[in-house]
């Protein structure tokens, strides 16, 4: 069993995500547990009113975003949606995305990517 607490794993910034979104990888590269194989991350992010993640594209890597608290717009490729707590987004690799912060309050979202099949 491998278990995490979320108080103890630092909040980072990303430069390829931009400045105000805070990362908190549970797993991520080669501390992720075997099992986990095909996981590329696993993790919190934390974007304060008017933060985002930026756009960005993942070649082989799918992601699904899950607004755990707030609120704020996604975009994916040309479409943008707003999104509440509660709401979960399919994120398909090579498409660019980018979480923003639009309400008033912390925003937090759970990540989980997977590779995609190379098959």
């Amino acid at each position: 069993m491998i278990i995490k607490h979320l108080p103890k794993i630092k909040k980072r910034a990303t430069g390829a995500h931009g400045e105000t979104a805070l990362y908190q990888p549970f797993w991520q590269g080669g501390e992720k547990p075997d099992s986990m194989k095909t996981f590329t991350n696993f993790g919190r992010i934390t974007l304060r009113p008017g933060g985002t993640n930026t756009l960005h594209m993942h070649k082989d890597v799918e992601q699904v975003y899950v607004v755990l608290r707030g609120a704020g717009t996604v975009q994916v490729g040309d479409e943008r949606a707003e999104v509440r707590a509660g709401d979960a987004v399919f994120l398909p690799a090579k498409v660019s995305h980018g979480f923003f912060n639009t309400g008033d309050k912390t925003a937090i979202v759970l990540m989980v990517g997977t590779r995609v099949s190379q098959a």
